[in-house]
């Protein structure tokens, strides 16, 4: 049982990599990927650090962060919604809690 899990979990963080870049991306549509119910996907997270939307928003961010180092040529914008932001606002609201920065001045000082 322990090892399904583990494999289940595993796979459940592939898919949300791999669909990063959608807003839509959601426990609905891992689940249903993963052929199991949302009650099911959120109890595999729940045994771990951080809940299904903390991976999310964690990989989110940790992607506008190498985005904003390495593509100087994207907007802001342009970085959010390549992330899977579906407004600019929360992705500055989001990125300024976990930074303490803009992403603005992230770029800046990355540069």
């Amino acid at each position: 049982q322990q090892a399904l899990r583990v494999g289940r979990l595993s796979l459940a963080r592939r898919l949300i990599t791999r669909h990063l870049a959608k807003p839509a991306l959601s426990p609905h549509m891992v689940a249903d990927l993963l052929g199991v119910s949302v009650r099911h996907l959120h109890i595999l997270f729940e045994q771990t650090e951080m809940s299904f939307s903390e991976t999310v928003t964690g990989l989110r961010l940790a992607q506008s962060r190498r985005l904003l180092r390495e593509r100087s040529g994207q907007t802001i914008a342009e970085v959010a919604f390549a992330c899977g932001f579906e407004s600019l606002a929360t992705f500055y609201r989001l990125f300024n809690a976990a930074e303490s920065m803009t992403p603005g001045d992230y770029r800046a000082q990355s540069a």
